[in-house]
């Protein structure tokens, strides 16, 4: 298993250039801005779809066929990814919170609580965004599966960047309904965390089960 994760995170060197070209570039762009979410929705929805690189480098060269002959299990091969898109997401939101954390002092308005929710949240967006994409990808392919996987990405970035707390705080509610909703907004980054990884577990199931039934 270790092996498999290492040779995924070996062949994202590849596009680790690009990457932090594209996260420079528009961490530039948005840093004078107060839009954390957007911040921190591109660069963790962005290591997310990272994962959807390897399994094109794999069918590539074939990679499937050679490592089902060693003493590898196809249920190891889907886990595998799966792993690596959990570490590249944690990484995403390990550079977003750096990020925010230098926007916050550069425009004298940090502040901790906010960032780690706001990460939090789109973390779990992210980790949504794995669970849906991969076993499409594992039933029809990478190429099939780009209109899907853009698709995805363009409706979890719309939501992350659409839809904040401070917004919702802002709309006319009863004093009840709001304390209630207050308590919600409150816990909805760990609410959401736990969700997506139930989800998560549940697509890989389904991954297994696709990998499983397929021809190589």
């Amino acid at each position: 298993m270790r092996g498999l994760i290492l040779k995924d995170l070996y062949n994202l060197k590849k596009t680790s250039k690009f990457l932090i070209i594209w996260i420079v570039g528009f961490g530039v762009l948005f840093f004078q801005q107060n839009n954390m979410a957007f911040l921190d929705g591109f660069v963790v929805i962005l290591a997310s779809m990272l994962v959807t690189n390897t399994i094109t480098y794999d069918n590539m060269v074939k990679w499937d066929k050679y490592a089902l002959t060693m003493p590898v299990t196809r249920r190891d091969v889907v886990l595998s990814k799966y792993l690596v898109s959990t570490i590249l997401s944690l990484i995403g939101a390990g550079i977003a919170v750096a990020l925010c954390f230098a926007q916050g002092i550069y425009k004298h308005n940090l502040d901790m609580v906010e960032i780690f929710e706001a990460t939090g949240l789109v973390l779990a967006v992210g980790f949504l965004f794995i669970s849906i994409v991969l076993p499409v990808i594992y039933k029809f392919g990478v190429e099939k599966s780009r209109i899907v996987i853009f698709l995805v990405f363009f409706l979890a970035f719309a939501g992350i960047t659409g839809i904040s707390r401070s917004k919702l705080a802002k709309l006319s509610f009863s004093p009840l309904v709001k304390q209630y909703m207050d308590i919600v907004l409150q816990y909805l980054p760990f609410i959401m965390l736990i969700m997506t990884i139930l989800i998560m577990i549940a697509s890989y199931c389904i991954s297994v089960k696709v990998y499983g039934n397929k021809d190589m």
